[in-house]
């Protein structure tokens, strides 16, 4: 059972505003002549219409490894569509949009991107094969893929394994050379999309659960009919919040900036952890707590009974409360209710899943808890979807779908007035309001140049405010930068190292790859988080700010159109001038900041062959050193020797780090304003202009082909009047639906 509340609203403006499109139609037809009104009029409607279809909810579902996102998204949906257990160094976020029929869209990398990645994770890898190495790898060369199968063989693999930081990068670099022969033709082809059908898309589940072809995956897109209504529902199924890789984090991070609402999953064998609260802190830091929703995933292996799992909700209700007063918490199995859905469906299921479900039915009660507390969740989840889309669209749409029913109302008032007069009397009336529309027409052809004015001088203002928090040496995250480079130590003294001169090259690929995730792990958890807040703070700043340019702007366009109005009463019209004001704020979907930490990881994939050249020289150089002292220092214990070259290598690759710092920087403001800011204040300025036109020229009567309708015969008038009427009557009725619409609608939490 549904609240009242909870409106169908798309589908309800949608079909008001096929209703006074028919009636424009309609109005039209009877005066041939005068259509260049009611075009404007269908096309504001149009834009409303295109509006309602391109809208997007986006629902991101996080928490740690293994908390079971995957396997929530398949319980909502009704099938078993998603991958769970994707490999942890290919994890990427899945999109499943709600669509008509299932079918799957993968995005891959082109050859410029592998070959970036694979540079990139080769740069100081411990390979004396690297040493001569003059260039940068292309797996499409024959020479290099056999190359690379004789670094990985030389590698000592049980030491790389049992690194994390190394094990990702010897992991890429195998399964990119295990997947090349079946992706190679694909990709020599310059394809980069696979649209796979509905009895295609288990594909999808292959290639993302094969590490060798997953690795060549950039996106992944599913489309899916859910068994409740979520038109324009898109559900994020994000890597897990606790995975040791920054990037990871940095793209959910990415996916959360647009996120409408979060579903945080908590699995109730692990409860929450230390990178849970920090996971929450941040998301507390980027303004998403209050769109948050809990759910505990139950092992109902493990539960005792429902008492124990009620227990479950209100202890954590009262951990989260820190957070949180009274966050919305849910405490069911997500396994449970996809398998009793597919078997709810006819959908054969494997004996091990059909003993699962015999198991837990056998605790009827626990069963019946789980099973509600997930119906309860669906339910809060639809009305929270649906208020959320509520609130979005009669924010601006219903307003101008308003301001053209008034338009076209007064407009067939107008009709019906002049059908009553001769030539002469509308002449007269004709020119009286003809007086009044020109100063509105002259404001509004105006106001474009007044707001270009306003919009240059704020672009001078955004430079500066940028310049100045982005200053490498003075700014807001330049010297924390700074600082947590110069203060980097590497724990040279607890590493383990071997005795011999070999183990050196082991020793510098462990020092660089532990200090570069350890930065970007540093800028993806603080610096980031800066940024983002820092750029919110500047779009608030700037809806100000573009709202005092705006103000002085509104004023005479009020007046001109009072004075418009008046002439309308005078002329026997019940009418009211509308207040003119600013439209609500938004910006475009695909309009979105980029992240500092995924730049910097780009930048250094675009860099790979001056990355990969960088480690060569720098190991090469430090080995000779090394070997002409080895002899010399034979007082000094080996192990000793070691750390001493290390921390030179280390110190110079803090340099060299520095300094691109300092460069990617000042590349990321440049950036940020001239692929963000500047296009959103465009945007915003543009869209506050078309808004005022579009909604004050659909007010302004337009008088072509009424004098035509004044020279008919009595009875054509008659007629005339009798459909105008019949107009009139429906119109009323659709300005009834949408108050009632509007007055529903303000009910909404």
């Amino acid at each position: 059972m549904h609240d009242p509340r909870t409106i169908d609203v798309k589908t309800n403006l949608s079909g008001q505003v096929e209703v006074l499109s028919a009636l424009i139609l309609e109005l039209a037809a009877l005066f041939p002549g005068g259509t260049q009104q009611a075009e404007h009029w269908r096309r504001i409607l149009e834009n409303l219409q295109t509006h309602f279809s391109e809208d997007r909810c986006r629902v991101a579902v996080v928490g740690t490894v293994k908390s079971g996102k995957s396997t929530l998204i398949n319980s909502l949906l009704g099938r078993d569509l998603l991958k769970r257990g994707a490999g942890i160094v290919t994890a990427m976020i899945t999109r499943v949009e709600s669509g008509s029929r299932l079918q799957a869209l993968l995005l891959f990398k082109n050859w410029e991107e592998v070959n970036g990645e694979l540079n990139s994770a080769l740069s100081f890898f411990p390979s004396p094969m690297l040493l001569e190495r003059k260039g940068a790898f292309d797996i499409r060369r024959q020479a290099d893929r056999e190359l690379l199968v004789g670094v990985l063989a030389q590698v000592n693999q049980d030491q790389l394994l049992s690194q994390d930081m190394m094990d990702k990068n010897y992991v890429l670099v195998q399964s990119f050379l295990e997947g090349y022969s079946s992706i190679q033709e694909f990709l020599d082809e310059g394809r980069q999309r696979l649209e796979l059908s509905e009895d295609q898309v288990v594909r999808h589940q292959q290639m993302v659960a094969h590490e060798a072809l997953a690795v060549y995956l950039r996106d992944a897109r599913l489309t899916a009919p859910f068994p409740w209504p979520a038109q324009g529902m898109e559900l994020g199924d994000c890597q897990g919040s606790d995975s040791p890789i920054p990037q990871h984090l940095a793209q959910v991070q990415n996916y959360l900036i647009g996120a409408d609402l979060v579903i945080y999953v908590i699995s109730s064998r692990v409860g929450l952890r230390q990178a849970d609260y920090k996971f929450l802190t941040d998301l507390k830091r980027m303004r998403l707590w209050d769109n948050c929703v809990f759910v505990i995933n139950l092992d109902l292996n493990e539960l005792e009974d429902a008492t124990a799992a009620q227990k479950l909700v209100q202890r954590w209700q009262r951990e989260l409360a820190a957070f949180q007063a009274e966050p919305p918490v849910f405490a069911f199995s997500a396994l449970d209710n996809l398998l009793n859905r597919l078997k709810q469906q006819g959908v054969s299921l494997t004996p091990k899943d059909l003993g699962k479900l015999l198991t837990w039915e056998s605790d009827a009660a626990s069963t019946e808890f789980s099973r509600n507390e997930a119906a309860r969740f669906e339910g809060y989840l639809r009305e929270m979807l649906a208020n959320r889309q509520t609130r979005l669209l009669l924010s601006g749409s219903l307003g101008q779908l308003q301001t053209v029913s008034q338009g076209v109302r007064e407009w067939i008032a107008l009709q019906n007035a002049f059908l009553s007069d001769n030539v002469a009397a509308f002449q007269t009336a004709r020119e009286r309001l003809e007086r009044r529309r020109w100063p509105l027409e002259s404001l509004m052809s105006s106001l474009g140049s007044a707001m270009q004015g306003g919009v240059q001088e704020l672009k001078l203002e955004l430079r500066q405010r940028l310049d100045r928090f982005f200053d490498f040496r003075h700014g807001d995250i330049g010297p924390i930068i700074t600082r947590f480079i110069e203060n980097y130590e590497g724990s040279l003294e607890t590493l383990e190292i071997g005795e011999q001169v070999s183990a050196f090259m082991s020793g510098v690929y462990l020092v660089y790859q532990t200090f570069q995730q350890r930065l970007l792990l540093f800028l993806t958890e603080e610096i980031n988080l800066k940024i983002l807040d820092f750029i919110r703070l500047q779009e608030e700043w700037l809806q100000k700010r573009l709202t005092q340019v705006l103000e002085p702007l509104l004023s005479p366009l009020q007046d001109a159109l009072n004075l418009y109005y008046q002439e309308i009463e005078g002329l026997g019209i019940p009418a009211t001038a509308p207040r003119v004001a600013t439209s609500p704020w938004t910006k475009p979907e695909a309009l979105q900041p980029k992240l500092f930490s995924l730049e910097i990881s780009l930048s250094w994939r675009i860099r790979s062959e001056a990355l990969l050249r960088f480690g060569i020289n720098l190991v090469g150089e430090a080995l000779g050193r090394l070997k002409k002292l080895w002899r010399k220092q034979a007082s000094k214990p080996k192990p000793d020797r070691l750390r001493a070259s290390l921390a030179d290598a280390l110190q110079t690759i803090k340099t060299q780090t520095l300094g691109e710092m300092a460069a990617s920087l000042l590349d990321y403001n440049e950036g940020l304003k001239f692929r963000y800011f500047f296009p959103l204040l465009e945007h915003l300025a543009q869209s506050q202009e078309s808004a005022l036109k579009s909604s004050l020229t659909a007010l302004l009567l337009d008088f072509e082909g009424f004098q035509e309708a004044l020279t008919e015969q009595s009875h054509q008038k008659a007629e005339r009047r009798q459909q105008l009427v019949d107009l009139a009557r429906r119109l009323e009725q659709l300005e009834t639906a949408s108050a009632a619409l509007a007055a529903a609608a303000s009910q909404v939490g």
